[in-house]
C-alpha cells in the first residue's frame, strides 16, 4: 500500500490509514480495505468508498429497532468510544431479531467494527464467556454510519414537525 501511494505521488500515509485502515484478521493488523484503497489511488481524493457499494439498510434496521442499550452503545461509538461485548462467531441471520448483542457480532463478521482486544476465557471455576473490546473499523465506516444516522433525522423530521403541528391543533385527519 506504501508504495503505491508512493508510485501516486500521493504522500496522505496518516490520513489514508485513518480512513482505510484498521481490519485485523487473527493477529494480522494494518489490513486496509482493498477496494477503497484502489478507489482512492483512482481518485486521488479521500472519500467513503466501501461504504457505498452495498445496501446497509440491515445495519440501519439492526441500531434503529435496537433497545436502548444498543443506541447508547452506539452512540459511544460514535463518538470515538468503545464498547464491550460477547462476540458469537457462529452468528446465525435468525439471531438478530431475538438476541440484542447478536448486532455486534454481525457487525464485527461485516467489518464494520474491529475487536481492539479480548479476555480469555477463565479456566478456574467458572467458565466465564470472553468480551472483546470493540470499536469502529476506521474514518469511513464512522462516516458511513454518521451519514446514516443524519439521513434518519433529516428524512423524517419534516413529517414529525406536520404530526406535532396537527396534535396541537387537534387535527386528528391529519394526525392520521
Amino acid at each position: 500500500m506504501t508504495a503505491a501511494l508512493d508510485e501516486y505521488g500521493l504522500a496522505t500515509k496518516r490520513e489514508v490509514k485513518s480512513w482505510y485502515d484498521g481490519f485485523v484478521f487473527g493477529n494480522k493488523s494494518d489490513i486496509y480495505n482493498p477496494w477503497s484503497i484502489l478507489n482512492y489511488l483512482d481518485k486521488q481524493t479521500l472519500q467513503a468508498y466501501w461504504a457505498n457499494t452495498s445496501s446497509n439498510s440491515l445495519v440501519g434496521k439492526l441500531i434503529r429497532e435496537g433497545g436502548r442499550t444498543v443506541k447508547e452503545s452506539f452512540e459511544n461509538l460514535l463518538a470515538g468510544g468503545h464498547l464491550f461485548a460477547p462476540i458469537d462467531e457462529q452468528i446465525a441471520y435468525d439471531q438478530l431479531d431475538s438476541n440484542e448483542n447478536a448486532i455486534w457480532s454481525f457487525l464485527v463478521a461485516s467489518g464494520y467494527l474491529k475487536v481492539v482486544s479480548y479476555e480469555k476465557y477463565e479456566t478456574d471455576r467458572i467458565i466465564k464467556e470472553p468480551r472483546y473490546e470493540l470499536s469502529l473499523t476506521n474514518y469511513e465506516v464512522k462516516l458511513m454510519f454518521r451519514n446514516m444516522v443524519s439521513g434518519w433525522f433529516s428524512r423524517n423530521l419534516s413529517d414529525y414537525n406536520d404530526f406535532v403541528k396537527a396534535l396541537l391543533s387537534g387535527d386528528v385527519d391529519a394526525m392520521n
